[in-house]
């Protein structure tokens, strides 16, 4: 599973699904089966021990890895790992991608990222690609989480309402985008608050 782009709220929302559907059954053992990874320094072989790990008295395991593709595949404004070479991360990359394929069956690795991705990146494609595994949550193989532009703002936090079993008129919508901005969990943050108090009226 890949999870990017610039919203971080959405992108938290997406993994604590996963999370909640690894832990379905013993929550104990689904958090014992449970690593993550700093993808800005993780070498390959850290990756593979941890991906081809059996699961400890558990159907599977979660591997989440935070950082990984936006290191191996940088944008003009983020920085690479200290020493690493471009011929360096081609290596780490054509390794990612021979093993992915080969990923153990037991084994949901994720990868999440606070930039998008090309659409024409390997990796997403090769991700895309891959059947759905039994179980997979709503997020699915490959989901894109940007922030929503100023004038898309409104909608969102009315479809946010909504959602929540509340209504909201577009006047409270515009004042709450406007006070705000696109601080997507503050926003949420308020909405319940106004939830709670008009009892889903805001």
């Amino acid at each position: 599973t890949i999870l990017h782009g610039n919203d971080e709220f959405g992108r938290s929302e997406a993994l604590q699904a996963l999370r909640s559907q690894h832990r379905r059954g013993d929550p104990a053992m689904a958090d014992l089966n449970t690593t993550y990874l700093d993808g800005s320094r993780v070498t390959m072989g850290e990756l593979h021990h941890h991906c081809d790990a059996i699961p400890f008295m558990s159907a599977t395991r979660l591997v989440i890895v935070r950082g990984l593709l936006n290191r191996l595949f940088p944008d003009s404004n983020t920085r690479g790992s200290k020493g690493e070479t471009p011929a360096t991360k081609k290596v780490l990359v054509h390794e990612l991608l021979d093993y992915l394929p080969n990923l153990a069956p037991t084994t949901h690795l994720v990868f999440s990222d606070d930039k998008p991705l090309s659409p024409t990146n390997p990796i997403l494609k090769l991700a895309a690609a891959q059947p759905t595994p039994a179980g997979a949550t709503a997020a699915g193989r490959v989901s894109l989480f940007n922030l929503p532009k100023d004038t898309d703002l409104p909608n969102w936090i009315a479809k946010r309402v909504k959602d929540k079993g509340g209504s909201v008129d577009r006047a409270a919508a515009d004042l709450m985008a406007a006070l705000i901005g696109a601080d997507l969990r503050l926003i949420d943050q308020e909405i319940e608050k106004l939830l709670l108090y008009t009892e889903g009226a805001t």
